[in-house]
């Protein structure tokens, strides 16, 4: 068997939002953040979400000790909230989504400057012109003492202590930021032309346009949201919701489509207003739903994935939904088109279910977050 054959029967690979980086503090703390944020709608507990380090490991690939200083970042950004129950042995985690609004809402930390080192002192020269350091051979250092390792040992060099440093880091924690400081000292490329042309040509930033999202390309998007006829974008209040957009990889083709949908819901309920963020927000979730059931595997041909029981087990695997020991296909279809986002599969379940004792328990499941909008008009 190949080797992408293999990585297909391994299953999805887990995806990240890259520019929550700079405000978490790292790759390894987004992909931490957006792992537990991901099971967070799906926990059972009002303490969060409870997952072992070995689940998180098979999961996302970072060991412990990588765990560990993610940990350790996310807290101190506010945005996660640990509580550990030492009688059960279990440790939950909660996303604090009023502390990472404010933490986007405050635009992402300055990179820190490169340090320089000290300048380089003159050289001396004695009288007779030779180096001191020949002149006084090896006794200068007689005075100086060698520092000596905890255990009393030498270690070759390279092989310095690898367990607690001062009682808190270890080695390796202190290695990977190190090394994730000197990068970020680097100073950022400049990709703004070539983001400019792929959002025009409906390219998602990271693919041939730039290996990277520019750090203009919010700036890029709000600029076209602004030339729109009735959009109305506010560049501190809406910041979040431009953000999301630039994260998930929205396209112009896919906002367009979106802004299109928010006029036409103006327009039929002769409605005068701008369209703001958070209006257009919904149309752009529905899109992105849309396109996202469209790309994913189903094994029926002959219609939508939510109206087959092969479509639904397909759709439910893509989402990672385990269905339940007898569980029937329509209260399998409830959890799979809730994992699935809005999308005209929860009209589909609603419908099915109205007129019954269990319709509001549905609504309720879904939310106003996935009910279509206009689920309330009169």
């Amino acid at each position: 068997m190949r080797a992408a054959d293999v990585l297909r029967e391994l299953g999805r690979p887990i995806a990240y939002y890259p520019f929550l980086s700079r405000y978490l503090g790292g790759v390894n703390a987004s992909v931490l953040f957006c792992q537990i944020f991901y099971w967070q709608d799906k926990a059972t507990s009002a303490l969060g979400v409870h997952k072992t380090v070995e689940e998180l490991e098979a999961e996302t690939g970072l060991t412990y000790e990588e765990q560990r200083a993610a940990r350790t970042k996310l807290r101190a950004s506010g945005v996660l909230i640990e509580t550990a129950k030492r009688i059960e042995h279990r440790t939950y985690f909660r996303i604090d989504e009023d502390a990472l609004e404010r933490l986007l809402s405050g635009g992402p930390p300055a990179r820190a400057p490169k340090k320089r080192g000290p300048p380089k002192s003159e050289k001396s020269s004695s009288p007779n012109g030779k180096s001191p350091f020949r002149e006084m051979g090896k006794d200068q250092f007689a005075g100086v003492e060698k520092p000596t390792p905890p255990d009393g040992e030498s270690h070759a060099r390279g092989m310095a202590d690898p367990h607690s440093v001062n009682g808190t880091e270890t080695t390796a924690e202190i290695t990977s930021e190190t090394t994730a400081a000197a990068a970020s000292a680097r100073p950022p490329v400049d990709n703004s032309a070539a983001a400019a042309a792929g959002l025009q040509n409906g390219e998602e930033p990271g693919d041939e346009a730039g290996d990277i999202a520019p750090p203009d390309a919010e700036a890029t998007l709000r600029a076209w949201l602004a030339d729109l006829p009735r959009c109305a974008i506010d560049p501190t209040d809406d910041r979040v919701h431009v953000l999301t957009w630039v994260g998930k990889g929205v396209t112009q083709p896919q906002l367009a489509e979106a802004y299109r949908r928010a006029v036409k819901r103006r327009e039929s309920a002769a409605d005068t207003r701008a369209i703001g963020a958070k209006f257009l927000a919904r149309f752009v979730d529905e899109v992105l739903a849309a396109t996202s059931a469209d790309a994913a595997p189903t094994a029926s041909t002959t219609g939508p994935w939510w109206e087959s029981d092969s479509g639904i087990s397909a759709q439910g695997k893509s989402k990672r939904v385990e269905r339940r020991p007898n569980e029937t296909t329509p209260d399998y279809l409830i959890r799979v088109a809730q994992a699935s986002g809005r999308g005209p599969w929860i009209e589909h379940v609603l419908k099915r279910w109205q007129g019954t004792a269990r319709y509001q328990s549905v609504i309720e499941f879904f939310g106003d977050q996935l009910l279509p909008v206009d689920f309330y008009a009169s």
